[in-house]
């Protein structure tokens, strides 16, 4: 649509060429913001892994990685590249996107508790989000999410790009391409399982746990934190039993109970 539809209508708008330069001004603005947010998103995630090695070269890092970015792009841009734009878009974009999205939705909701969410916004914003948004997150969202990823489970049907149909092997670098950000996540869990102490309920009850080091990071900020839940008779998450705790020093609001 973008670089087919459109440009051929708007050749036949008056001054045509001045609309051209406004709509792929659009697209680059456009492509530049949602670049900055992935950029960001996939940069934070490797410093907070590996903080010791990273965190002091920060932007070096982050040039590393524009300069691998740009380098996996170059075939996007050969004659070719639209097929592989389409590959990638039809599984990539079309299924683990989705999957993923809905998945982040029962976490937030359902495991990691949306009240307590509705309260770091709180702390984090100084007023109350609207109730509306506790709503998206527990019941729309996720419904939304899964009928729209059962619908294209159901009607899911081999990519083409015109009158090309792609073969076999194409089809299969697809759906590695899509299993590449899915499967991660049930190995990992298996991981951390079998690593873990205890029972297999215990084991999974402790991994769904914050760990003791949540919360601000700033020790003034997470003082603050832990006093206000405890003003609500709450405090801040902590691995293992739940147990209550009247006191405010976020030491002891993170102690970790190891009898499950």
């Amino acid at each position: 649509m973008a670089f087919s539809a459109y440009p051929e209508a708007i050749t036949k708008l008056p001054v045509s060429p001045l609309w051209a330069v406004f709509f792929f001004l659009m697209l680059l603005t456009l492509g530049l913001d949602s670049q900055f947010g992935m950029l960001e998103t996939c940069t934070s995630g490797f410093i907070d892994e590996f903080p010791k090695y990273l965190r002091r070269h920060r932007t070096v890092f982050t040039a590393v990685f524009c300069a691998i970015q740009f380098v996996i792009g170059i075939p996007f841009v050969t004659q070719g590249g639209m097929y592989i734009f389409q590959i990638l878009d039809w599984y990539a974009a079309a299924f683990s996107a989705m999957v993923i999205a809905f998945l982040e939705c029962v976490v937030l909701s359902y495991i990691y508790g949306a009240d307590q969410l509705y309260k770091d916004l709180e702390m984090m914003m100084g007023k109350k989000p609207s109730l509306w948004w506790k709503m998206c997150w527990c019941f729309i969202t996720p419904v939304i999410m899964l009928t729209m990823l059962v619908y294209s489970c159901v009607n899911m049907a081999p990519p083409t790009y015109g009158d090309y149909e792609y073969p076999g092997w194409a089809i299969g670098f697809g759906w590695m391409i899509a299993m590449c950000s899915i499967v991660p996540m049930p190995l990992v869990a298996v991981y951390r399982i079998s690593r873990a102490k205890g029972t297999l309920n215990q084991r999974i009850y402790l991994l769904l746990r914050p760990t003791e080091v949540w919360g601000p990071s700033d020790p003034t900020l997470r003082l603050m934190y832990s006093s206000s839940l405890a003003e609500k008779g709450l405090r801040l998450p902590c691995v293992g039993k739940d147990r209550p705790t009247d006191s405010t020093d976020p030491k002891q609001s993170v102690a970790i109970n190891s009898e499950l």
